[in-house]
C-alpha cells in the first residue's frame, strides 16, 4: 500500500477520584467506526501510561502532580496528539469526541536487485540458560530490547529471533517495534504497520517472520518487544541473556523515557539479507 490515510475519534469521559482524574473510553476510526487496538497513551517522559486493548478500550489515571505535564496519544498510521494534561482534560470535558488529524504516509520505494542476496544473523545470539531477562514491570506499554548494528546498505529484515527460557502463556500478544536511533536511544518507529504476535513456544527457539512487512534499513536500529495485553497474575516469560554485546534498553510504559539497564544484554537478533 503506497498511501495510508487515517483519522480517528477518541470517545472518552473523565471522572474525579480523590486526587486524580480517571480518563477512560474507546478509540475508533472515524471513517469506518472500527475500534483501534493497542494505542499508546501516557504522560510524556513519566512512568504513567497504558495501551488500549484489542477492542480499543482503555483507562488512564492522571494524578494531580502531573497536571502540567504532556499527555501523548500515538498509534502507527495516525498523527500523534500531545496536550498538557489540564488542557487534555478540559477538552474532553467540553467535548467527549476527540478527532485525530488524517495522516498520509508515503512509503519508500523498494528496489529488488537481481543478484542473489547474502544472509546473516545480526544481534545477540545467546541461548544461555543461566542468564535470562524479562519485563521490568507488568505495565502495558513496557518494552525491552537491544541495538542491532547494520553493516550493509540496504539491509532487509527477514526474521526476528530469540531464545525462550520460560513462557507460561503462549497466547498472550506482544508488539514488535523497530526504531531509528538518536543520541544512543530509540527515536522513531520505522515500520508502517503494527507487528502483533504471540510467543507460541513454552521454551526454546522462537522466530517471527518479518518478510511480509518488507522492512528495509540502512542504519543501526533498536528492536524491542512491547507488552500490549495484561498477563495473568501467575504468567511469566524469560529470554536468554548474556554479559556481552549491547546492554538491554527498557521503557516502563507508553510514552515514558528510555533507559539502558545495566550491563546484561537480552538475546534478541535478526536474520537479514543484503
Amino acid at each position: 500500500m503506497i498511501k495510508s490515510i487515517f483519522s480517528s475519534i477518541i470517545v472518552l469521559f473523565t471522572c474525579s477520584l480523590f486526587s486524580q482524574k480517571v480518563v477512560s473510553g474507546s478509540i475508533v476510526d472515524s471513517e469506518t467506526n472500527e475500534t483501534i487496538p493497542y494505542v499508546n497513551i501516557g504522560i510524556l517522559k513519566q512512568s504513567l501510561g497504558t495501551v488500549s486493548n484489542e477492542a480499543g478500550k482503555f483507562e488512564f489515571e492522571v494524578q494531580d502532580d502531573f497536571m502540567n505535564d504532556t499527555i501523548r496519544v500515538s498509534s502507527i498510521g495516525y498523527k500523534t496528539i500531545s496536550l498538557v494534561a489540564t488542557d487534555f482534560i478540559k477538552t474532553l470535558e467540553a467535548n467527549t469526541v476527540l478527532a485525530l488529524t488524517a495522516d498520509v504516509t508515503e512509503l519508500a520505494e523498494v528496489t529488488i536487485t537481481a543478484r542473489e542476496l547474502k544472509e546473516k544473523v545480526l544481534g545477540n545470539k545467546t541461548k544461555s540458560k543461566s542468564l535470562n531477562l524479562g519485563f521490568s514491570v507488568i505495565e502495558l506499554g513496557n518494552e525491552l530490547g537491544t541495538k542491532i548494528n547494520i553493516k550493509h546498505k540496504p539491509t532487509f529484515l527477514k526474521s526476528f529471533n530469540t531464545h525462550i527460557i520460560k513462557n507460561t502463556n503462549t497466547s498472550l500478544k506482544y508488539r514488535l517495534n523497530i526504531y531509528s536511533i538518536k543520541n544512543g536511544l530509540p527515536d522513531k518507529k520505522i515500520v508502517n504497520e503494527n507487528i502483533i504476535f504471540p510467543i507460541d513456544v513454552e521454551k526454546g527457539d522462537f522466530s517471527l517472520n518479518l518478510e511480509p512487512y518488507r522492512i528495509l534499513v540502512e542504519d543501526d536500529i533498536y528492536i524491542t518487544i512491547e507488552l500490549i495485553e495484561t498477563p495473568n497474575e501467575d504468567d511469566d516469560i524469560n529470554f536468554s541473556a548474556s554479559l556481552f554485546g549491547h546492554a538491554m534498553i527498557i521503557r516502563p510504559t507508553s510514552q515514558a523515557e528510555w533507559e539502558k539497564a545495566g550491563t546484561i544484554g537480552v538475546g534478541f537478533n535478526c536474520t537479514v539479507k543484503y
